[in-house]
């Protein structure tokens, strides 16, 4: 049918694409128009299928090396999780906003370091009446997800413990990243606590691997991508040596990305991280189930802004469409609000439904993969991947990720494009809306709620590893005072 539709058509050809490129653009060269990116990517203005070279290209849904995802249905088998925080501190009202979001539309818990969690009769609090088998959990508290583990022993029946899904991941390396902090026994207490989740909930993952800490500090996706696979080298490694085979630690780990402002290169770097988490597992011999990655993405802080704090709602939607466009299985979309400090159930409402109207309204479910076939993110995606693996093996040639951290190799890499971007936005060649452009000089400075607390939730008193830890950046630190020289009319 396709044939005979198009059987009058002369087929064009690249060059016949490029001639006609040329001729619209009136003298301008082609070149004018390539722009290079904070990974030194040059972005080309037309890319078809000859711009990508790669047996992976031509990988289907469900296979090797998983670039278009783990199953064959994609997300028509399996919708993404949406896992919203609910940074509430008191157990009793947190059980109430999380009723109310699983009500309407939310599909994951997530527990937060906000969290008050002292007992488990805090835990039975926060989760009454939810059904624990319906929706996966995440626990994201930093060093305190072992012991918040074992709280949920104690409130839980065993039953409740087995039927547990998603991911109680535990993840030392990004913590000392974030806090400078590290116990000398990481690695053992790791191991512990994966075999301890895997004997009473043999479905919820235990390994966290995060890049956030070095997104926030401004990390290009190559870095994060490299990050990525020289923590996770570490585990697998450090773990075998305890005894947990890499077959069964693969399973157990969950990778953690922060979307950034560039729409094609973060929907690219979600589908480029499969592909190296596959080469990187089969190095170590695991097998099928667990050289599919389990991925979770959450938006970004850096580009957030807090006079014009509405406009972050389309900068959390362009991430979050980014991210299911990549291929991600869960995803938290911060409140607009957020660099304001907590949020309230209003600013909640509205980030769970930017999901719910991806999911069914443009109907994003209903598609297998959605950036498959499309050239400008696969060529992104295949030299992300490329340049990734490569600066991966520089940080194990550099002695792998805990050695990088205490010289300062990887401080001071993720500085000099922290400093390119302050230095972009600052002087106008990166636009930052409300901020350095189009500034509404109207718009009232809102009074500050309070922070979050974040701490990195070790025990004092224990053997540490202490590094420089990596500052988390803001773009609109970068200008002194908003002007209004570029206000719209």
């Amino acid at each position: 049918m396709t044939e005979a539709l198009f059987a009058e058509f002369e087929a064009a050809t690249r060059e016949d694409w490029l001639e006609a490129a040329r001729a619209s653009l009136r003298g301008r060269s082609l070149e004018s128009l390539v722009s290079s990116t904070y990974e030194d990517i040059d972005i080309e203005p037309l890319v078809g299928a000859d711009a990508v070279d790669g047996a992976h290209l031509y990988s289907l849904p469900g296979e090797f090396p998983f670039r278009r995802g783990r199953t064959e249905g994609g997300y028509r088998e399996r919708p993404w999780l949406i896992a919203q925080d609910i940074n509430i501190a008191d157990p009793d009202d947190f059980n109430a906003a999380l009723r109310e979001a699983l009500a309407n539309g939310q599909t994951a818990i997530t527990l937060t370091g906000d969290l008050k969690l002292e007992e488990a009769s805090d835990l039975r609090r926060a989760l009454a009446g939810i059904d624990l088998r319906r929706f996966p959990l995440f626990i994201r508290s930093d060093g305190r997800v072992p012991e918040i583990y074992r709280l949920l022993q104690t409130a839980l029946s065993e039953d409740e413990l087995s039927g547990l899904s998603g991911c109680a991941g535990y993840d030392p390396l990004a913590s000392l990243a974030r806090t400078g902090r590290m116990r000398v026994d990481a690695i053992e207490r790791l191991a512990a606590h994966v075999a301890r989740v895997a004997e009473s909930s043999p479905e919820l993952g235990s390994i966290q691997v995060s890049a956030v800490p070095y997104h926030a500090a401004s990390a290009n996706a190559v870095q994060e991508l490299a990050l990525v696979l020289a923590t996770a080298v570490p585990y697998l490694r450090g773990l075998s040596e305890y005894g947990l085979a890499p077959d069964l630690a693969a399973t157990k780990l969950q990778v953690e990305l922060c979307i950034g402002e560039n729409f094609f290169m973060e929907a690219a770097k979600f589908r480029a991280v499969k592909l190296l988490w596959a080469q990187m597992t089969r190095a170590f011999g695991v097998d099928d189930e667990g050289q599919g990655i389990r991925l979770h993405a959450r938006s970004g802080g850096r580009n957030k802004t807090r006079r014009d704090r509405y406009v972050n709602l389309l900068r959390l939607t362009t991430e979050a469409l980014a991210a299911v466009i990549g291929g991600v299985d869960s995803l938290t979309i911060a409140p607009f609000d957020a660099p304001l400090g907590k949020s309230d159930g209003f600013s909640r409402r509205l980030s769970r439904n930017l999901q719910l109207i991806l999911r069914e309204e443009v109907e994003l479910a209903q598609v297998i993969d959605p950036a498959g076939g499309a050239w400008h993110i696969e060529r992104l995606t295949d030299e992300l991947a490329r340049r990734a693996w490569a600066q991966f093996q520089s940080i194990e040639a550099a002695g792998g990720i805990l050695a990088a951290l205490e010289t300062g190799l990887i401080q001071a890499e993720i500085a000099a494009i922290a400093e390119r971007r302050r230095a972009d936005v600052a002087s106008g060649a990166a636009i930052l809306v409300g901020v350095n452009k189009y500034v509404n000089a109207d718009e009232p400075a809102p009074p500050n709620r309070p922070e979050s607390a974040e701490a990195s939730g070790e025990e004092s008193g224990v053997r540490e590893i202490r590094v420089e830890p990596l500052p988390p950046l803001r773009l609109e630190d970068a200008i002194d005072a908003p002007s209004a020289s570029g206000a719209d009319a």
